[in-house]
């Protein structure tokens, strides 16, 4: 398990380069502006560093011939959610140094807003990680990504209609409610998407 996981991080060498790259940019572009969109730009692409993973295995027919060494199918997915997670964690660690360092820089106090917005952006990568990992077992990387887009974009559609029409969305007082329901909701989209990937990849032939 362990090699599996080294694996895909030491595959994407070269992407945490570029990745280091694009964040010095947008940390200098939103920081002054004090736009906390940095801190989900930043999750979400290493979130979906995980697709890049399953596309380097697929170019490389490293399934089958993984496969034949002492590995299950059942440890090759979870391989995938523990690097999905690692990578998660990884850029909002990264997120909450840059949130630090630009408060310090900004000679702003670094408050309990910005580790909440840090905090859903992850359970939310994590969400989205959830749905994209089953979809490209099932039907390949280049659709799933199509897929994905569409799924994000279902979202924004339903709210500006009820915008539109408007619909009040329901509220309440105490934001822990929230949290707790994102959380909630996280654990059980990942383990669900877990059983689901492993019935896929466990009906595949390689």
């Amino acid at each position: 398990m362990k090699g599996l996981i080294l694996k895909d991080l030491l595959n994407l060498k070269s992407t945490f380069k570029m990745l280091g790259v694009m964040m010095l940019f947008f940390a200098v572009v939103f920081i002054p502006q004090g736009n906390s969109f940095i801190f989900g730009i930043i999750i979400l692409m290493f979130a979906m560093m995980v697709v890049t993973t399953i596309s380097y295995d697929d170019l490389a027919k490293w399934d089958a011939y993984a496969l034949t060494m002492p590995v299950t199918r059942k440890e090759m997915v979870l391989s995938k959610y523990l690097v999905m997670a690692i990578l998660n964690t990884l850029g909002a660690v990264l997120s909450l140094i840059v949130g630090v360092v630009g408060s310090v820089i900004m000679g702003q106090s670094f408050d309990l807003e910005i580790l909440a917005i840090i905090g859903a952006i992850y359970l939310i990568a994590l969400i989205f990680g959830s749905v994209i990992i089953p979809l490209i077992y099932k039907f390949g990387t280049e659709k799933a990504r199509l897929m994905l887009i569409l799924c994000a974009l279902l979202p924004t559609a339903l709210m500006l209609l009820a915008e539109q029409f408007n619909v009040s969305l329901p509220t309440t007082g105490n934001p822990w409610i929230y949290l707790i329901l994102l959380i909630g909701f996280s654990v059980a989209g990942v383990i669900l998407s877990y059983l689901i990937s492993l019935k896929i990849y466990s009906q595949k032939e390689f």
